[in-house]
């Protein structure tokens, strides 16, 4: 996935009410600035991109949301693949369903978009991994990051650790 132009990908694991852990799969895709309509503002490319998914996916639930960050489309569909089966070392590929979302913020920055994407073939406990991913997207900024060795304006808080972002 980085290979192919993605800025982030990492795994999500949720522990299940039987004790076992369940995984899900995180990608970030910054969409450079040729994409969108230069003059375009925030929410209308939201609103754009809302109204391209439904087309594209007749059967999802598509959306649009306020996050501290601006508004996003949202969109969360289910999907029947076929896994390639040598990951799991099989002559033969693996059917598999999973759920998907994906939240598409216009940038502050200009044209272009962060297109976030959440998979899962644990759709059992989607409801658990929303609570999960919910505070991942309240989290995202356009701030700089804060390098973790200088402290905040704000300074310490009590026990003497940095505020974490």
């Amino acid at each position: 996935m980085i290979a192919a132009g993605a800025e982030h990908v990492s795994s999500r694991l949720l522990r299940r009410p039987d004790d076992k852990l369940s995984q899900g799969t995180l990608c970030v895709i910054v969409e450079g600035q040729d994409v969108g309509l230069q003059s375009e503002d925030r929410q209308g490319s939201a609103k754009r991109t809302a109204v391209q998914w439904r087309e594209l996916y007749p059967d999802a639930e598509v959306g649009l949301v306020m996050l501290p960050y601006g508004i996003s489309a949202l969109c969360i569909r289910d999907q029947d693949l076929q896994i390639p089966g040598v990951l799991f070392g099989l002559d033969e590929p693996v059917p598999a369903t999973i759920r998907q979302v994906q939240f598409c913020l216009p940038l502050r920055t200009g044209p272009g978009s962060a297109l976030f994407v959440f998979m899962t073939e644990d759709i059992e406990h989607w409801a658990e991994y929303l609570e999960v991913l919910s505070g991942t997207m309240k989290s995202d900024s356009a701030d700089e990051p804060h390098d973790g060795n200088a402290p905040e304006a704000d300074g310490p808080v009590a026990g003497g650790t940095e505020k974490q972002a």
